[in-house]
């Protein structure tokens, strides 16, 4: 009887030893998850194959595929032949973005740019939408904080606006610099306005990011400003295929182009956007003088 209890024992901490290594095993395998998708938003295709994780890992084709198995699972990315890519469509270069929707986006950042008064303190995220709000920004003694290089190369040309260049990480593909230093920064200030870009609006989610890093930045932007303006063309509305999304507060703008979804922007208002709608043709034909230089 006492050796039967003896094995009993033995068993129960054989158990005990093996559970405890399988959770050790599932924590090492979330980080490593974890660390594959910052990977995958570091790298300008936004795709690897098995062996660039497995290298650059250290571990055997077979852990990397049950890893992408687990994250294909989770929604988080999309097999490919002989890898992976991430999930959310296809993200354009910056060069590529400065050619589409052009009219529209100068309608709804001349319109954006008109909001911002005299001494206004304006923070300014990075895209092509909200490069246009910097070209037409003509207020005079503004601050604007940006991690957008293209608004800097923009505002560079506008003697009239003290800019702040928030300070971290750059992604070349969208021209966005991101990360802890970035939000440390942001945490000293309070903005009259924060002009918002956005790969999606939609009005459950809020608005969507390529990054967890971009998320986490934009998401505080908006709680760093008294306004809160998101500038989008009317492709983004509504749109719900991205993974990392920023929560849109109580009462919010909205400004995108007057072709938009009637219905989207009726679900976007039932949650609290202020929408306003602007015309790129009419846009078209009235001057303008812009302070900043187009990249």
């Amino acid at each position: 009887m006492p050796s039967d209890q003896g094995a009993s024992e033995q068993t129960a901490a054989d158990q005990a030893d093996d559970e405890l290594v399988a959770r050790r095993r599932d924590v090492r395998g979330g980080k490593r998850r974890e660390q594959i998708l910052q990977l995958l938003q570091t790298v300008e295709s936004g795709a690897l194959s098995v062996e660039e994780i497995a290298e650059r890992f250290g571990v055997s084709f077979a852990t990397v595929r049950r890893d992408l198995s687990r994250l294909h699972q989770d929604r988080h990315i999309t097999r490919t032949y002989g890898g992976v890519a991430l999930t959310g469509p296809a993200e354009l270069s910056i060069h590529q973005r400065h050619l589409e929707f052009t009219a529209e986006k100068d309608a709804i950042g001349r319109r954006a740019a008109e909001m911002v008064a005299d001494g206004a303190v304006v923070i300014l995220d990075a895209g092509t939408t909200t490069e246009f709000v910097a070209r037409h920004l003509d207020a005079d003694d503004a601050t604007v904080f940006t991690n957008g290089i293209g608004a800097i190369n923009v505002l560079l040309g506008n003697d009239d606006v003290s800019v702040v260049v928030l300070g971290g990480r750059l992604r070349a593909v969208n021209q966005t610099i991101s990360g802890a230093e970035a939000e440390h920064m942001l945490h000293s200030v309070v903005a009259d306005y924060a002009f918002i870009g956005a790969d999606a609006v939609h009005p459950q989610y809020g608005v969507a990011s390529r990054t967890l890093e971009q998320s986490r930045l934009k998401t505080l932007m908006m709680q760093r400003a008294r306004q809160i303006v998101v500038v989008a063309d009317r492709r983004k509305i509504n749109t719900d295929q991205f993974n990392y999304w920023s929560p849109t507060p109580a009462r919010w703008r909205l400004i995108t182009d007057d072709d938009a979804d009637a219905t989207a922007l009726s679900e976007l208002r039932a949650v609290g956007a202020d929408v306003e709608l602007v015309s790129p043709l009419r846009a078209l034909t009235e001057p303008t003088t812009l302070k900043g230089s187009p990249s």
